[in-house]
């Protein structure tokens, strides 16, 4: 490959995530739709005409049209993305899950008084509900224990300047990554995170550290940089935008004594963390696995939670 932006290209089909289609282009679960109000719309007219027998069947049929309508926008129609089915189960989910949630504690929060009127109350809210958090605790190793859904473990990324580099360099860069997506056997997740950037410790260091330095004019250039940073932090809010690379081991097996299904699962865990490091160190990404403390810490702030999940074996967090 020349380096004078030649590249390779390859078709990729639009509906590549497409579900397979059984009968007249229909999917499995499309035709279970069609085919199940299809037997229910005919069974509810049989015993219809059967109980009313002088009625004229158009007038036993005009019912049904709504509901198989609605069964053929359920089965054919689509929302962001979902089918219109998925999309109004979510939809129903969402109206049935409570919208306060609070970080901590496993009680929920007691209502208003009666006393105080139904206006008053009615202004309040609904009572805050806590937060199910789907981590039970971590281990010395840094291995979440996500209960029946297994164990995580979670590493931070770099990143790679892509715009800058050559077509044959970016073509390398994407190569090497598709090499590592290839080689997956179980389930990852990469999440890009945007949070909101303290320079307090950042501002004392390089006031505490500035008497210290050899020569007068870097004392007074890093005070400088320290009123710089402080005034920055009091303008607006500094974002750190992280990367993180997240391994998931099903839960497998019969708990044991200690309550761990598979005890293997840490070790397995660690061990695809430092494949992932190694296959993506050919596009430049480093990969660092998250210990106890530092995982801790950043599950507190990704989740706002108020305490510290507990250790493996001392409670739930």
């Amino acid at each position: 490959m020349r380096e004078s932006g030649e590249r390779y290209a390859t078709r990729i089909p639009a509906d590549v995530d497409r579900p397979d289609v059984i009968v007249a282009r229909l999917t499995a679960r499309q035709v279970v739709i069609l085919a199940g109000t299809g037997l229910a719309v005919w069974a509810a007219f049989m015993a219809a005409h059967t109980a009313l027998p002088n009625v004229p069947p158009v007038y036993l049929i005009a019912p049904a049209a709504p509901v198989a309508a609605i069964a053929i926008g359920l089965a054919l129609g689509k929302r962001d993305g979902l089918t219109a089915d998925r999309f109004a189960l979510a939809a129903l989910r969402h109206g049935r899950t409570p919208k306060h949630l609070v970080a901590g504690g496993s009680e929920q929060a007691e209502p208003l008084p009666q006393f105080l009127g139904k206006a008053l109350r009615s202004k309040a809210g609904p009572v805050p509900v806590p937060v199910s958090m789907p981590g039970h605790g971590i281990d010395a190793n840094g291995v979440i224990d996500l209960g029946s859904d297994g164990h995580a473990a979670v590493a931070a990324c770099g990143t790679v300047n892509f715009a800058l580099r050559t077509p044959g360099e970016q073509d390398a860069l994407v190569a090497s990554f598709g090499r590592w997506l290839n080689g997956l056997t179980a389930p990852v997740q990469l999440l890009v995170r945007t949070h909101r950037l303290d320079l307090t410790d950042a501002v004392q260091q390089l006031r505490e550290a500035a008497p210290g330095l050899p020569h007068p004019a870097l004392e007074q250039a890093a005070a400088e940089h320290a009123d710089y940073l402080q005034a920055l932090a009091g303008r607006r809010d500094v974002l750190h935008r992280q990367v993180l690379l997240a391994a998931r081991e099903p839960r497998t097996g019969r708990k044991g004594r200690a309550g761990s299904a598979d005890a293997s699962a840490p070790q397995r865990l660690h061990r695809r963390l430092d494949e992932a490091a190694r296959a993506l160190a050919g596009s430049q990404i480093a990969v660092r696995a998250f210990d106890d403390a530092r995982l801790r810490h950043l599950l507190i702030d990704a989740t706002g939670a108020g305490r510290e999940p507990t250790t493996e074996g001392e409670g739930e967090g």
